[in-house]
């Protein structure tokens, strides 16, 4: 016959089963050092540079929290406007230019350049490869009335592409010109499979190149150079994390992981710009302050969080801190 359970017996029971459903959520509270937001182009994310840098840089660093988001360099800028990113990496220069102007980042340094190349059909219908400049290279699949496919999405490659098309001079007809809205790797898939003509970065389509039936037809004009800087958002110096991670992208270690990334073939994808010296420096603080800063950054950081709660998320805000492991928003505001 079974004895009665004390009292204490059952509280005892009763502590042991509370610890048990408590232990599975013990690391879902708010991190000590909030992770930073990389907004970075499709082309560094589609070409794999992406993971290369961030795995070369949290290789001494096992603590780095570091959140990528792969878009266009028009939506990357967006965030940064926004304060949705802490850095960028993007590659349209008069709109960073616009950018820093208005006071949205603290420092911009070119890190790296490739080149964009006119790519199509192999046996080029339209005759591309034997122009002589960008301009031409696009007037000839618009006179074959070829297919040509646009990113149309404001990053970089697009607006590039704009650039080109103006000087062509040439009218864009919808019966063969099509604005995609894809990053650069699905539309690369699109291109090959309607045989169509698309204008890529080198590293990308080098990437991709084994699974598409593409070849580079136009290469090596000055006009198709292909500059990409980093940002440090404003307001993100005050975050070491972002501070060191802009410090080690702009410094000759992340000038030898740019250089190092090849692709399946042993083909460089990117070049490193020469790092510039003292291109941002961390605020200095009072001997004994830095840990005080930190936890002032952090509690500012989670009023911020408060604030979003209360007041509404961009849809992008709320898909990073939704998708995060664990999920840094109430279940309601991941609905």
């Amino acid at each position: 016959m079974n004895e009665p359970i004390s009292s204490a017996q059952a509280r005892a029971s009763l502590l042991v089963w509370m610890i048990a459903l408590a232990v599975p959520w013990a690391g879902c509270g708010e991190p000590s050092e909030p992770a930073i937001v990389l907004a970075t182009t499709t082309s560094v994310d589609d070409s794999g540079l992406l993971g290369h840098l961030l795995s070369a840089y949290s290789a001494n660093r096992p603590s780095a929290r570091i959140r990528p988001l792969a878009v266009g360099s028009g939506e990357a800028l967006e965030l940064g406007r926004r304060g949705d990113a802490d850095l960028l990496i993007v590659h349209t220069p008069v709109a960073e230019e616009d950018f820093m102007a208005n006071g949205h980042g603290e420092a911009r340094v070119p890190i790296m350049y490739n080149e964009f190349v006119v790519v199509g059909p192999p046996d080029d219908p339209a005759g591309v490869a034997d122009v002589g400049t960008p301009g031409r290279a696009l007037r000839a699949i618009a006179e074959a009335g070829q297919p040509f496919l646009s990113r149309g999405d404001e990053s970089g490659t697009h607006r590039r592409e704009q650039q080109i098309w103006q000087d062509a001079g040439t009218r864009r007809a919808p019966s063969w010109y099509l604005e995609a809205g894809q990053g650069m790797g699905p539309l690369l898939q699109m291109a090959s499979e309607r045989r169509a003509y698309t204008l890529s970065d080198r590293a990308t389509f080098y990437a991709m190149q084994p699974k598409l039936d593409l070849a580079v037809l136009y290469e090596g004009d000055p006009l198709l150079r292909n500059v990409y800087s980093v940002i440090l958002v404003r307001g993100a110096g005050a975050k070491p994390a972002a501070g060191e991670l802009f410090q080690w992208l702009t410094s000759d270690d992340g000038a030898e992981a740019i250089s190092a990334y090849r692709d399946g073939s042993g083909r460089q994808l990117f070049n490193p710009v020469p790092p510039a010296p003292a291109a941002w420096e961390a605020p200095s603080l009072p001997p004994g302050t830095r840990a005080e800063s930190a936890a002032t950054t952090h509690t500012r950081s989670s009023a911020a969080n408060d604030s979003e709660r209360r007041h509404g998320l961009s849809n992008l805000r709320r898909r990073l801190l939704c998708r995060s492991a664990p999920p840094r928003l109430t279940e309601e505001a991941c609905e």
